[in-house]
């Protein structure tokens, strides 16, 4: 790495220099080497354009992250029936909503209630959400579960691993995950830790 005298030196020997006049010393910008200013502004071109191509790409790889909200698994891959309205229904967003009375109620998973359940389907995948409070006197780490849904005859639909959030005493957190099944049909719900 150049350092700052080096720099100086540079400067100082090659584009401008010092004159002593009656004035004193003065700073004169007379150009002694016009190949070193050449390649002095031909560098800082160079700086300068791969800055913006660099800061255009980064800006492009956010919108890429933040506001594509296309799914990544198309229709062919889901196994996603909407004309398949056991235990759901559909909304006027067109999304297939689950509206099994059992899977409202909520369920209990180790003394813990899991409430407030939401499942989803579009055409190409399914979104489970549901909210679990920590009542328990400790606090709880995270840990792989499956959640398993079953149809009305207790038949297993979908089998999807998930994260069981941290919970410290008192607080709610949120089971969220998503499978490209039809998981919208559910009668009932079931969780195994694993």
């Amino acid at each position: 790495m150049i350092s700052y005298l080096t720099l100086i030196n540079i400067i100082k020997n090659y584009i401008c220099f010092f004159e002593q006049n009656e004035k004193g010393i003065e700073f004169s910008m007379k150009i002694k080497n016009k190949k070193i200013l050449f390649a002095i502004i031909l560098f800082v071109i160079v700086i300068i354009i791969l800055t913006i191509i660099f800061l255009k790409y980064i800006k492009k790889d956010n919108k890429e992250d933040y506001f594509n909200l296309e799914p990544s698994v198309s229709s062919a891959e889901s196994e996603i029936d909407m004309s398949n309205l056991t235990n759901s229904e559909i909304d006027k967003d067109g999304l297939k909503i689950n509206n099994s009375p059992k899977i409202k109620e909520g369920i209990m998973f180790n003394d813990l209630q899991i409430k407030d359940i939401k499942i989803e389907a579009g055409e190409s995948i399914s979104i489970f959400n549901a909210k679990v409070e920590n009542t328990l006197n400790k606090d709880l780490k995270s840990y792989l579960i499956d959640l398993v849904f079953l149809d009305e005859n207790g038949n297993e639909i979908a089998k999807v691993e998930t994260t069981f959030p941290e919970l410290k005493q008192g607080k709610t957190g949120y089971i969220t995950a998503t499978s490209t099944k039809d998981i919208a049909t559910a009668y009932e719900l079931k969780i195994e830790r694993k």
